[in-house]
């Protein structure tokens, strides 16, 4: 009998580790964290690097060659790489500083960088706004339109205010789509900022210039005869064998 209860204690001992065993194995299991590298979306602020509110970011230029923009506003050259390629909708509220360099007939390719051109046309509705005052490829250009009735319009277009023209405003609108590119409507507000020295572009130095003529070189001077020491003046050296006659009378 003592044998028998020593096996079914043995039996009951090997049962109970193998249902702790089975027990252990039924623990949560942890998941792997996230690999290395991985990024997580950063909020950042109106001028900086990084998407905030939907919108893409962009990174300033160190080497922008461009007078700096006022703080809280962004140049026509971010506002050009962000919202280029997108589908703005209803637009998005934007700060921007630029310069007034022109204007458009009813479509960018109609861009008008001249007083003349613009009083002759009458365009009165939109201007042309850009980081450089000497800008004149559209492709760089903002185009912000003036809508009709608004302060804006009295104060910018250049048709009554042909003086504004190369002067640098900041403006509070809307990037939406205007003439079929990024442009800016609805503005709510704008200002005039205090210009900054800008150097005017130098024109591009045409070809060397080659002389017609091949310039003759002066004749180089004729080597002067090497002085005769004093000490060997009148002195005659003579053959000891045989007299020679000597100027004078005299023999040696």
């Amino acid at each position: 009998m003592k044998r028998g209860k020593d096996v079914s204690r043995w039996l009951v001992l090997f049962c109970g580790m193998l249902l702790a065993g089975w027990l252990s194995s039924c623990q949560k299991v942890e998941l792997p964290q996230e690999k290395e590298g991985a990024t997580k979306p950063t909020e950042t602020g109106n001028g900086s690097s990084g998407a905030t509110d939907g919108k893409p970011g962009s990174q300033p230029d160190e080497g922008n060659p461009f007078p700096p923009v006022p703080s809280g506003m962004r140049s026509v050259a971010e506002i050009l790489s962000m919202y280029g390629g997108m589908d703005l909708g209803k637009g998005y509220a934007e700060k921007v500083a630029g310069y007034v360099v022109g204007a458009c007939d009813g479509t960018v390719n109609n861009a008008l960088f001249s007083i003349d051109e613009i009083l002759t046309l009458n365009v009165n509705s939109n201007i042309l706004i850009a980081d450089s005052k000497w800008e004149r490829d559209v492709g760089r250009c903002l185009p912000v339109e003036l809508k009709k009735g608004s302060e804006l319009r009295e104060d910018a277009n250049l048709v009554d205010n042909t003086e504004i023209l190369g002067q640098r405003i900041g403006l509070l609108g809307m990037v939406k789509t205007y003439f079929r590119v990024v442009g800016m409507k609805d503005v709510e507000m704008h200002e005039w900022i205090a210009d900054v020295p800008e150097p005017e572009p130098s024109p591009d130095p045409g070809p060397e210039e080659k002389p017609d003529t091949i310039p003759v070189l002066p004749p180089e001077p004729e080597p002067k005869p090497e002085p005769i020491p004093d000490e060997n003046k009148d002195t005659v050296v003579v053959d000891d064998s045989r007299p020679v006659y000597v100027p004078g009378g005299r023999s040696a």
